[in-house]
């Protein structure tokens, strides 16, 4: 006797937004519409045209949600004339496994001062997760140019900053984010955790924002994979403040990224452990890759992190460079063509005096100013150095033995 199987149910038909049923057929004109209208699991796909409207997807009755322009980059969510809060553009609450595809996400917003409650162009918070991929999310500054010193306009948020208690997860690949006010990516709030990947981060292109834009940041708990990024024109007027990527408090790996033009490459601060691994790092206004413990800069403890295999060229400031960092390892990294100005002010890899404990091996530095290895601190390691080199090359140096063309220690 044979028994009939059950054919399998078939996918939910996916919800349309469009604004011009004539070209694309829609039942819902509007993009929150149909996220209110959707359940678990639901495709929403947007057609052509230009949304004003703020989009919340909150709560675990979208869990599953898949937000997709119909044809890429062809749909815009774009900052209302009127706000509400929370003051991001698209807000994932709570929601997980979400995933929005393939729209332009733009403000500029228009806000008549600071808020606490800072603007965001996607925010990642309560718990949610989202996978956002293949966007173009820009513009998001206040329109109003006299408030550009205000410490807001992120175009990603990985947990939310006010309050600090709420933490996000994401996988953010393959998007361009460009013209933020503060931050292209920032990963903030304990709990908080993104993987960050073959993205396109640049600043301002005028490289004039008085907020000291970053590029991809993890901080106050928040940390991140970062890899394969390419990041650029993040600088401050009047001087350098800004970073291409930084993080700190909480490990985070950095890796094969192409990071040029910002006033500082790569920054860690208070933090142990991490990896900097297989960068390039070009042109910085200031340090190439620097490891800031000072707390005359308000850096905490820089601890057991790796920087290897990194090539790090033509960074006005030093290449690397150990600002009271202890017990960290640099290795087989290609540094050169770094520094200027007059003085012992700037050189391929340095420690300075409160640097020590670390291991610095087989680097290879040429062609920097003022020296290719430099170690100002004093103690029981190499050349009566609080720090240990072995087999680094280089041409010059403050001390014998830190490196040289015949050094084969």
């Amino acid at each position: 006797m044979s028994v009939a199987l059950a054919s399998p149910a078939s996918a939910a038909p996916a919800l349309r937004v469009s604004q011009n049923p004539s070209s694309c057929a829609g039942t819902f004109t509007t993009i929150q519409a149909a996220v209110t209208a959707s359940g678990p699991g639901a495709t929403i796909e947007v057609c052509p045209g230009t949304y004003n409207e703020q989009v919340r997807i909150v709560g675990h009755g979208h869990d599953g949600l898949k937000l997709e322009s119909l044809k890429p980059q062809q749909a815009t969510i774009k900052w209302p004339t009127v706000e509400a809060a929370p003051l991001a553009l698209v807000d994932v609450d709570t929601a997980t496994s979400v995933v929005v595809r393939d729209f332009v996400i733009s403000g500029p917003f228009t806000f008549g001062g600071c808020s606490a409650d800072r603007h965001e162009g996607v925010l990642i918070e309560g718990g949610a997760s989202l996978k956002l991929q293949r966007n173009h999310i820009t513009q998001i500054k206040n329109s109003l140019p006299a408030l550009y010193g205000c410490q807001e306009g992120d175009a990603v948020s990985v947990g939310r900053r006010t309050p600090a208690t709420t933490p996000g997860m994401a996988t953010i690949i393959d998007n361009r984010i460009d013209e933020y006010q503060k931050n292209g990516v920032q990963v903030v709030n304990t709990g908080s955790y993104a993987t960050i990947d073959h993205n396109v981060v640049r600043g301002s292109s005028a490289g004039q924002w008085i907020t000291a834009s970053n590029g991809i940041v993890a901080f106050n708990g928040g940390a991140a994979t970062i890899t394969f990024n390419t990041v650029s024109n993040n600088k401050y007027t009047p001087g350098p403040l800004s970073t291409g990527i930084s993080f700190s408090q909480m490990p985070s790996t950095v890796s094969g990224n192409v990071v040029y033009d910002n006033d500082f490459g790569i920054e860690v601060d208070s933090v142990s452990g991490g990896r900097i691994s297989r960068n390039a790092v070009l042109r910085s206004v200031s340090d190439g890759i620097q490891l800031c413990g000072d707390p005359g800069a308000g850096c905490g403890a820089v601890t057991n992190v790796m920087v290897d295999h990194n090539f790090v060229s033509h960074n006005k400031g030093t290449g690397i460079d150990l600002l009271t960092a202890v017990s960290n390892t640099i290795r087989v990294n290609n540094v050169s063509g770094n520094g200027s100005g007059t003085g012992d002010a700037t050189d391929g890899i340095r420690a300075d005096a409160a640097s020590t404990q670390n291991h610095i091996g087989s680097n290879s530095a040429y062609g920097n100013v003022t020296h290719d290895c430099h170690d100002a601190s004093a103690g029981a390691g190499t050349s009566g150095t609080a720090n240990f080199w072995t087999g680094n090359r280089g041409a010059t140096q403050n001390k014998p033995g830190l490196c040289g063309k015949n050094d084969d220690q």
